[in-house]
């Protein structure tokens, strides 16, 4: 690990004698009972087959196999369990460890100590895991503290109780679809300290919110984040150093300015809703109607959410994609009358949806008439504000001509949605309409 100092470009010497010391008043691992598997090479697949902390079957078991570059799978009858640890799980050589991507797979520290301690140099893949219950009043990293460079995919780390607040310590930590929340600051001390840390930390359309002090935050280098949210934390939602670089790709949303002023990222509140099983493999903060985050992304590299529900072309910022749309129905009355005075016609209808809403309809009225031997198109196009709710709402629009005058007959008239906002589902009408004379002015 890299020396970590910030804050005027140093830490406390307290903390930094914890974070430079911070293994060295842990229990040692306990020794493995079996011999590593004499063959086991980079590409084998271990499965766990119980939720037991230790023994036959276990993942502490599991480890104790690998060689490094192993895959480590869980048994599907484990979909939707919880492996609750005695104590820290210790990880010495780099492995992926993978839990089923349709159901909760949950790692828990019991509260007895870290979640996860990565004793290595390396690489380290977590996917489609839980991780909470971590405890660490002495040391930061409570969820997991890591000399090896550190990716989560598909997961969440939430409920942990860290010094400083500090949930997850690594190397280099990438974190995608991904989600860190909840952690507690353990001592109570207002330090500027972030819930995910790194020499580098990299977030692609992941969610750091609601965390008990900061963000994320790198110690010496550069936090890059890429359609993400960092927001809601205690105190700043970026910390940095004085040798810290914050690269900002694509777009992404925080509510202070401590990640980039209002020309580098969109200040506000993101709008989530609380963790919440919304499918998948974790738990997920949801988009709210009306979050600025919807369809916000720009290129967007992630064919799916960390709930692997598809992603639009244009992506929702953070680790949620929003799918909660407002549906609109639109009607169109089959007669329309025509004011003898100018020739305009009167088109009128019903527009409902399933939330309240406000947006516009883009009206367009086409009615062929036959002018010597051609055949002309008279036609309207305007647009008409609506106020639209869960109860069908009448609306009535004036097609103005600029030229000619809609005469008795047939014409063909369109209604879409125009104006609304990302949530609001597109939706729009046709129908033939009836045009008949009327002898209002």
């Amino acid at each position: 690990m890299h020396p970590i100092s910030w804050r005027a470009g140093r830490w406390p010497l307290a903390l930094t004698l914890v974070v430079l010391g911070a293994c060295s008043d842990e229990p040692s691992a306990p020794p493995f009972l079996l011999p590593l598997k004499p063959n086991a090479a980079a590409g084998d697949v271990f499965l766990v087959t119980n939720t037991n902390d230790s023994g036959l079957g276990s993942l502490r078991w599991a480890l104790g196999f690998s060689t490094g570059g192993e895959v480590i799978r869980f048994d599907p009858t484990l979909a939707g369990q919880t492996i609750t640890l005695d104590s820290t799980l210790y990880i010495r050589r780099s492995v992926t460890i993978e839990g089923p991507a349709n159901a909760r797979l949950t790692i828990n520290g019991g509260r007895k100590g870290r979640v996860i301690m990565a004793r290595f140099t390396g690489a380290l893949t977590l996917r489609n895991l839980s991780i909470t219950g971590g405890y660490s009043p002495a040391g930061v990293g409570a969820a997991l503290y890591s000399e090896a460079d550190v990716t989560l995919e598909n997961t969440l780390v939430y409920g942990n109780d860290a010094d400083a607040g500090v949930a997850l310590l690594g190397d280099d930590v990438t974190l995608i679809n991904s989600t860190v929340t909840g952690t507690v600051n353990a001592n109570g001390q207002t330090y500027d300290y972030p819930a995910v840390a790194g020499t580098t930390v990299t977030l692609i359309n992941s969610t750091v919110a609601y965390n008990g002090w900061g963000g994320v935050g790198s110690f010496s280098s550069v936090v890059k984040l890429r359609n993400s949210i960092v927001s809601n934390n205690v105190g700043k939602n970026c910390v940095k150093s004085n040798y810290t670089t914050i690269v900002r790709e694509g777009a992404n949303i925080s509510d202070d300015d401590t990640c980039g002023g209002p020309s580098e990222i969109t200040i506000a509140d993101p709008k989530l809703a609380p963790l919440a099983d919304n499918g998948g493999p974790t738990l997920t903060h949801a988009l709210l109607a009306g979050s600025p985050a919807i369809n916000a992304g720009a290129g967007c590299g992630l064919q799916v959410d960390q709930r692997y529900f598809p992603r639009d072309a244009q992506c929702d910022l953070g680790a949620f994609e929003f799918a909660d749309f407002t549906t609109v129905t639109i009607t169109i009355d089959p007669t329309a009358p025509v004011r003898q005075a100018n020739g305009w016609a009167t088109l009128t209808g019903t527009v409902k949806c399933s939330r309240a809403e406000t947006f516009k309809l883009a009206l367009e009225l086409h009615q062929p008439q036959r002018v010597g031997k051609e055949i002309v198109d008279v036609h309207s196009a305007i647009t008409e504000p609506v106020t639209c709710g869960t109860v069908a709402q009448p609306w009535s629009a004036s097609m103005v001509l600029s030229e000619g005058s809609f005469q008795n007959g047939n014409a063909t008239a369109s209604a879409v949605t125009f104006q609304a906002q990302p949530w609001v589902a597109p939706a729009s009408a046709t129908a033939q309409v009836k045009l008949y004379w009327s002898r209002g002015k």
